[in-house]
């Protein structure tokens, strides 16, 4: 991978995780969230701690996403969030003739589009990390390289000698 995909990859996490970290920092406003939990019927007096929850998987996850630490399984967390938070807070389907409905449609698109980011940095192996790499982090990816190249030659060699001369 040469310096410029990875400052692509590192950089398109960043402005990936952007909201999750600004709705987990409290910069956008939790309120109406916070007021639709209970109106879908979840307790009053668990709201606060299921609020609490979101907001340190957006920041945890956020901050491992964009620094490179577990990229994919930061991703992974992420999605099992922003799925049905999707389907629950913004269901434009309820919303058709009203004046909400168009809002509702934007945020919809808007989070699956996240989903859909947050796929493919799951789906690619190779992340880099944020912080610059050392010498001793160069060899460890070379060796996995190699590692991954050599296992991947061995499965495809795995058929030609599981044959049984006759």
């Amino acid at each position: 991978m040469n310096s410029l995909e990875r400052y692509v990859l590192v950089v398109s996490r960043v402005l990936v995780v952007m909201m999750f970290l600004l709705n987990g920092l409290g910069l956008v406003s939790q309120v109406q969230a916070a007021k639709e939990l209970t109106e879908y019927g979840a307790p009053a007096g668990l709201v606060p701690f299921l609020m609490l929850g979101a907001r340190t998987l957006e920041i945890v996850a956020g901050f491992c996403l964009a620094s490179g630490i577990y990229p994919r399984l930061a991703a992974v967390a992420l999605l099992f969030f922003l799925v049905p938070t999707t389907f629950v807070a913004h269901s434009f389907w309820h919303a058709t003739g009203t004046a909400a409905y168009t809002p509702q449609l934007l945020n919809f698109l808007k989070n699956t589009s996240m989903a859909g980011g947050l796929l493919f940095i799951a789906a690619t192996k190779s992340q880099p990390t944020l912080l610059p790499r050392t010498a001793r982090s160069s060899i460890r990816e070379e060796r996995r390289a190699t590692m991954s190249t050599d296992s991947t030659k061995a499965v495809e060699d795995a058929p030609r000698l599981n044959r049984r001369r006759p």
